[in-house]
């Protein structure tokens, strides 16, 4: 009777801790990945991941104001639909290849119409890695 009740609590052990590891391994990556326009029709509140170009309109400079209190305020506009824009509010190091046009992809909470980006979690996706390289020429025919 004792043994039973021992493996049984042994077994209830396991799956709580069994569970714990899967939801902390996975947790990152439950986020859901959302556009400018996708953003402004969610829930508030809720953690986003956003992917997005950041717009031509002036960009506070970086190196004087991402580690200020009130943080770095940029645009960022929908990949297909430039006329989707939201702010971005963003603390943290900003890396070398943030430029205006530049993809980044950036975790945080929508509030209002505004996106309140998690300390450090800007990501910067740098366009040469992901454009189709064109073919190499074909070798010339000897005759």
């Amino acid at each position: 009777m004792r043994s039973r009740l021992r493996f049984t609590l042994a077994l209830t052990v396991a799956a709580v801790l069994g569970g714990a590891l899967l939801y902390f391994s996975i947790g990152g990556a439950l986020q859901t990945y959302v556009s400018p326009a996708q953003l402004l029709s969610s829930t508030p509140g809720q953690v986003y991941r956003l992917d997005a170009i950041v717009s031509q309109q002036p960009v506070v400079n970086p190196q004087d104001q991402a580690d200020s209190p009130r943080g770095l305020r940029f645009w960022v506009q929908d990949k297909q639909n430039a006329s989707a824009r939201v702010l971005v509010i963003y603390t943290g190091l900003v890396p070398d290849a943030f430029k205006a046009t530049r993809e980044v992809v950036v975790t945080g909470t929508r509030s209002g119409n505004t996106f309140v980006a998690q300390r450090n979690s800007m990501i910067t996706k740098c366009p040469s890695k992901f454009v189709n390289k064109p073919d190499p020429p074909a070798p010339a025919k000897k005759s």
